[in-house]
Parts: structure tokens; sequence; C-alpha cells
């Protein structure tokens, strides 16, 4: 396996280098700053629009859960039957035989 050293016997060169690095670093945090704000801001302009466009339709955040049609009644609704599974407790176990 081979191993690389960087090995900086001037002084100033490693200083440079060191400081070299932290502004890379600071550069490359900036930019992830930068990026997590524009999906946000792309974000907010999605939903600004979408509520403009909502509202141009007549819609309101309300209107998706109100009942659309007044006829329904709750008294003739229809619910499914459940069988009951008898207890299988008492049922000997089989145990596979060698």
């Amino acid at each position: 396996m081979r191993v690389y050293s960087l090995t900086l016997r001037n002084r100033f060169a490693a200083t440079l280098f060191v400081l070299g690095m932290i502004g890379l670093g600071a550069a490359m945090l900036f930019v992830g700053f930068a990026a997590i704000a524009m999906l946000a801001a792309a974000g907010a302009v999605f939903g600004t629009g979408a509520a403009i466009y909502n509202r141009l339709r007549g819609r309101n955040a309300d209107s998706r859960y109100a009942i659309r049609d007044p006829q329904l009644d709750p008294s003739l609704e229809v619910f499914p039957t459940r069988d009951v599974i008898a207890a299988t407790t008492d049922a000997p176990r089989s145990t596979p035989e060698d």
C-alpha cells in the first residue's frame, strides 16, 4: 500500500498551504449553503405559484376538506362484514418428522 505524505520545510509555504486549505473548505461550505438557499427560494416560488393558481381557480386551503356532494347521507354507509376466525390454540401442532 502506498503512503503519500506532504513535507513542507519552508514555514511560509506551510502557512500558505494551511490557509489555502481553510479557504477551500470555507468556499465549499459557502457553495453548499448557497445551494440550500437556492432550493428554499425555488420551493417558495413554486408554493407561491400553486397558491396563486388555486386562488384564481376559486379554491382555497379549506375547500380540499369540504364535502363536495351534500346529498351523501352517513347513515346509509355500508361497512364490510368481518368473518370471525376460529381460535387455533387448541389444535395439536404438527412437527416434521426426521
